[in-house]
């Protein structure tokens, strides 16, 4: 009388116990390895992964210009100081350029007023003869007297007058006009600066080609040109 019930608790106890244990009879696979424990192999080293964010290129330096900047002679102006005036107690020897090697322009007579407007180092002193001189600019104006001559070594004439260093005697382009120098003699060369007015250059004295003047360039092994328009000699040129 009780056994079909013994035999129904029985199965009802199997399927519970089957139940409350789902993996038993399951195969799950191995159990899972910490992620720090990872390590590539020593053989097959991890390429770096593409750098794909933009980058600046670096533009090449600029060409320095042709010459760069230039250093002419700086054009003589007198200075706006009282004028210097002094009775000559001697007669002396008037020159074209502060040197003796320079042509003579003429005689200054003792007794007679000079009006120098400036000196050099090594004592001469230039003066404006006020007379009707072509084209002539600057300090070309002026004709020179040795100090020591008309008044006697060591004679503190004029002191306060501004030291300039004059042009040699020798053959000149002398600026009577903003001069255009080129690096080539063309008249499309790039251009190696201007010559200011009163300012000059020394003639080179070299071949160049019909309608061209080849100059020395202050700082440079290379001639500038000047078209033949422009230039105005000065000094002992033929």
């Amino acid at each position: 009388m009780f056994r079909p019930h013994l035999l129904q608790l029985a199965s009802c106890l199997l399927l519970a116990c089957s139940q409350n244990n789902p993996t038993a009879d399951t195969d799950s696979g191995p159990p899972p390895v910490p992620a720090d424990s990872l390590k590539p192999a020593a053989d097959s080293p991890v390429a770096p992964a593409p750098d794909n964010s933009p980058t600046t290129a670096t533009a090449p330096p600029a060409a320095p210009t042709a010459g760069g900047r230039i250093s002419w002679p700086a054009p003589f102006r007198p200075a706006a100081v009282r004028p210097c005036e002094q009775v000559t107690p001697r007669a002396a020897t008037i020159y074209q350029r502060p040197e003796a090697q320079a042509p003579v322009f003429g005689q200054l007579p003792a007794g007679e007023t000079l009006r120098p407007v400036a000196r050099t180092a090594d004592g001469w002193l230039g003066f404006d003869p006020a007379t009707a001189q072509a084209a002539n600019v600057g300090i070309f104006r002026l004709r020179w007297v040795r100090a020591a001559e008309v008044f006697g070594a060591n004679a503190p004439v004029c002191a306060d007058l501004p030291v300039v260093q004059a042009p040699a005697y020798a053959c000149l382009l002398m600026a009577t006009h903003p001069v255009p120098v080129r690096l080539r003699p063309e008249a499309a060369a790039p251009p190696l600066g201007t010559i200011p007015v009163g300012s000059y250059a020394r003639i080179r004295p070299q071949p160049a080609p019909a309608g061209w003047t080849a100059i020395e360039v202050p700082g440079q092994a290379q001639p500038g040109y000047v078209a033949e328009a422009d230039v105005e000699l000065n000094g002992p040129c033929r």
